[in-house]
């Protein structure tokens, strides 16, 4: 049993299309656990929600996260836990602030929607999701970076935010309408951690701040 899963984890990490391949593959997962087990949706399940977290994880976050973890951290000149760190510190202060940027740009634009809805989602969502983001991810990569082959990152990255989009989808259905719920929902991954319950003070919060901000 061990090793088939060994050889999956391999074969799923192999090339950049069967990364991008997987990749969409569980963002896909992370919504319909989000759609089906927690909002209860059924029949109406959204498609087109999952078809463009699907889209998103294949052809925009993977080839970027791919190419991020395999060849930029890779070149860090530093060994044992002086690398780990600054390969952490790397990815939280410029990859992490960056694809949270391009997720809420394209996952905006693929809704239809045009540059200035853009604009308000980053004004209304970017600075508290990084800042929760930070709270999960720093812990995750730091894991990442100390134990997982970098030829598995990726895969790392991905399996982790199933968990993550579906938390987030189950603090939001606590309260707010159905936007903030697929807001919720729709969280990337890269970070963008420490187990999500260690960190639901943090979600918490960070949703109640977006909804003020969607009320001002």
């Amino acid at each position: 049993m061990a090793a088939a899963i060994q050889r999956l984890i391999q074969a799923s990490s192999a090339t950049l299309p069967r990364q991008m391949a997987s990749a969409g593959f569980l963002f896909a997962t992370g919504d319909v656990i989000a759609q089906q087990v927690i909002e209860k949706r059924g029949k109406q399940h959204d498609l087109v929600r999952t078809a463009r977290l699907t889209a998103y994880g294949s052809l925009i976050f993977s080839p970027i996260a791919a190419m991020w973890f395999g060849k930029v951290l890779e070149r860090v000149p530093f060994k044992g836990r002086a690398g780990v760190v600054a390969k952490v510190v790397l990815d939280q202060s410029l990859a992490a602030p960056a694809l949270l940027g391009v997720f809420f740009t394209a996952t905006t634009l693929m809704e239809g929607k045009g540059i200035e809805d853009v604009k308000k989602k980053l004004e209304t969502s970017y600075w508290s999701t990084l800042k929760t983001s930070w709270c999960v991810w720093i812990p995750v990569q730091t894991i990442n970076m100390a134990f997982v082959p970098p030829a598995q990152r990726l895969l790392f990255v991905n399996v982790v935010s199933i968990a993550w989009n579906t938390f987030l989808a189950l603090v939001a259905g606590g309260g707010g309408s159905q936007e903030q719920k697929s807001d919720a929902v729709e969280l990337p991954s890269m970070g963008s951690g420490s187990s999500p319950s260690r960190n639901i003070n943090a979600l918490q919060h960070e949703l109640r701040e977006i909804k003020t901000d969607k009320q001002h």
